[in-house]
């Protein structure tokens, strides 16, 4: 017999329910013959259940998910001018989308490589 109270996942059960409802929703696709025309993915045939609730969500709002972005980086700018303005110096310390960074980095030490700049050697770590 299990004895749950030993588990070693520290989510709670209702954190384990709605992670198990974002992976199903990603893993349900609606083909483009039920959705309509404009909601159409002609590049995957069919939309994913999690894409069309955030798409749901955008209409509602009113805001798309660019203009959410566009918001942030001008709250971001705000807040390093009036850094800048104060002490003549700022911080990185605003919002920012740690995937699309990590991702960004990845590409830009890709690209060193692949032109020579640095060699895979270099990249190694050292024991």
């Amino acid at each position: 017999m299990i004895d749950w109270s030993q588990s070693k996942d520290p989510r709670s059960t209702k954190q384990l329910i709605e992670d198990g409802m974002r992976v199903m929703q990603e893993t349900i696709v609606i083909p483009n013959e039920w959705l309509p025309e404009g909601w159409h993915d002609n590049v995957r045939g069919g939309r994913t259940l999690a894409r069309l609730n955030e798409m749901c969500e955008d209409v509602e709002s009113g805001d798309t998910k660019h203009q959410k972005l566009k918001a942030l980086k001008a709250e971001n700018c705000e807040n390093y001018r009036k850094q800048y303005e104060a002490n003549e110096s700022f911080e990185y310390n605003g919002h920012r989308d740690e995937m699309r960074l990590h991702k960004n980095q990845m590409a830009f030490v890709g690209g060193m490589v692949s032109s020579g700049m640095i060699s895979k050697e270099d990249l190694e770590d050292e024991i």
